[in-house]
């Protein structure tokens, strides 16, 4: 049985009848052998979550930190802008890099990404002086950026709607496995080798994954410079300047703000270069041809609420990896390496149940899911915000695991409802808002709730012990955390409505 095949529509699999997708002439199969997809949608599969794992490996560089700080005879506030300039960068470019993948080509941009990135990690790991690093991180951000945004992209395109979320959610399992390689090996690499051998180390992964990339993934139409069926786009350049000018000002206002006080001189003029920049990017997408940003998706009553839901979440849960460390070490007497392994529970749960989100979410609306997993997500931060010196370990252990379950079961989830909700040959553009989401969020979650606990710690300080009031703090921290996802949570129900309406 063959039909034409697109990426909204398909033919439907009738009782004992699956579908097999013939990408390269166009056309899908059904028979009835069992569920079969073509090699092809499977190596793509392989090659998404190849760049995603890694820029998942990427989390070795916390590790390194303090070697790279000695290495390079500075301070520890200074080496921190080896994180705020890639993750900024990264982040800021993320909606940009999209548009040129919608212009010139999912699989092009995507091999290009690879290339980036393999070139700025060998050179890092030969850099003499820490201006090349910082330099080179930039680039890295670059390579990053189109891997972050054109994985989710390159999956949506292969697979069918019915099986999206399975897709996407096994490309997240596999790309958080870079985490938990990098948190084991990291700390071995940098004790045997030193802090270059975390970048050159990743070179040769990076070969394997330019030369699979390169060979065996296939992208109908890209050869001809377009993400999927239509007429070839041209790039917004101007559209992705003004937005990264007034991403990047906003990312460096809440860093800044976050470390020196929000009334520190430049960030308030940070403040508005960020409000300017935006008005120019409204302006430019209005007048452009090929927006970077078409304005009109965000008016969308699917795509506006899974956004702000994406970035609640983020700010709310992202709180463990930065502030909960201090709680387990200090406030419970343990180790590093309890924290790794505390750690590794976490990313191994949201590994485990990723693709469960992604299955949950083809079968029900992906709104179902969404909230279930923000609902588990937000019990297990309830759990965190009591803990006490006279917590244990296991409590701990068991409020991770939970975030991680509700983190996979969300996160898939999420990326199916966004990534379905785009256009089609508009993959990149879903892709860029999936990662400028989650970018902002990682970075309000360090500046907000960063300083947020800075002065709660300050506040209680001023009339208890140094510990007490340091657990204090935390807990008031959590409870603010809580407060966000439960918000998260409102707002992903307005999303109910929406396919209720729409079964109707």
């Amino acid at each position: 049985m063959v039909g034409e095949t697109h990426r909204h529509t398909w033919i439907p699999a009738f009782a004992g009848m699956t579908e097999r997708r013939c990408l390269q002439s166009g056309q899908q199969i059904v028979d009835s052998e069992g569920p079969i997809f073509s090699r092809a949608q499977w190596f793509g599969l392989i090659s998404a979550a190849s760049g995603m794992f890694l820029t998942s490996l990427d989390i070795t560089v916390n590790v390194a930190l303090p070697n790279i700080t000695e290495s390079f005879g500075t301070d520890a506030v200074t080496i921190q802008w080896i994180i705020i300039l890639y993750v900024g960068s990264s982040t800021a470019m993320h909606l940009g890099l999209g548009g040129a993948a919608d212009a010139f080509g999912l699989k092009r941009m995507f091999v290009l990404g690879l290339i980036a990135y393999t070139v700025a990690v060998f050179a890092i790991g030969f850099a003499q002086s820490l201006g090349l690093v910082f330099g080179l991180r930039v680039f890295q951000a670059v390579g990053n950026g189109l891997l972050m945004v054109l994985a989710p992209a390159i999956v949506t395109w292969l697979f069918p709607s019915e099986f999206r979320g399975r897709a996407l959610g096994i490309m997240a399992a596999l790309g958080t496995l870079g985490m938990m390689v990098g948190s084991l090996g990291g700390g071995a690499l940098v004790d045997a080798f030193g802090w270059r051998a975390i970048f050159l180390g990743r070179v040769p992964l990076c070969l394997v994954a330019i030369a699979f990339s390169a060979a065996l993934l296939r992208l109908p139409d890209d050869s001809r410079g377009r993400s999927g069926p239509g007429e070839s786009r041209g790039f917004d350049v101007w559209g992705s300047a003004t937005l990264f000018t007034a991403v990047g000002a906003l990312i460096l206002m809440f860093s800044f703000g976050g470390r020196n006080g929000w009334t520190t001189g430049y960030v308030p003029l940070l403040g508005i270069v960020a409000v300017l920049g935006i008005a120019a990017f409204v302006a430019a997408e209005r007048r452009a041809e090929h927006p970077v940003l078409q304005l009109s998706v965000l008016r969308n009553r699917v795509l506006a609420p899974a956004l702000v839901v994406s970035i609640l979440a983020m700010v709310s849960t992202f709180v463990n990896w930065f502030i909960l460390p201090f709680f387990v070490v200090e406030s419970l007497g343990t180790s590093a390496s309890v924290w790794g392994l505390l750690l590794m529970a976490m990313t191994v749960a949201n590994a485990l149940w990723a693709p469960i989100g992604g299955w949950l979410s083809d079968r029900w609306h992906p709104a179902y899911t969404i909230t279930s997993g923000l609902v588990a997500a937000v019990v297990a931060m309830v759990s965190l915000a009591v803990l006490d010196e006279r917590s244990s370990v296991v409590q701990v252990a068991l409020g991770l695991i939970v975030i991680g379950i509700g983190t996979g079961l969300f996160q898939s989830a999420n990326a199916n409802l966004i990534m379905g909700a785009m256009p089609a040959g508009r993959l990149g553009m879903g892709g860029g808002i999936m990662g400028l989401s989650r970018g902002l969020g990682t970075v309000f979650s360090v500046a907000i709730m960063g300083a947020i606990f800075s002065a709660r710690v300050g506040v209680r300080e001023a009339s208890l012990p140094e510990d007490q009031a340091f657990i204090l703090a935390f807990q008031d921290t959590y409870r603010i955390a809580v407060g966000l996802g439960l918000a998260a949570i409102a707002v992903s129900c307005t999303i109910w409505p929406v396919f209720v309406r729409g079964r109707r």
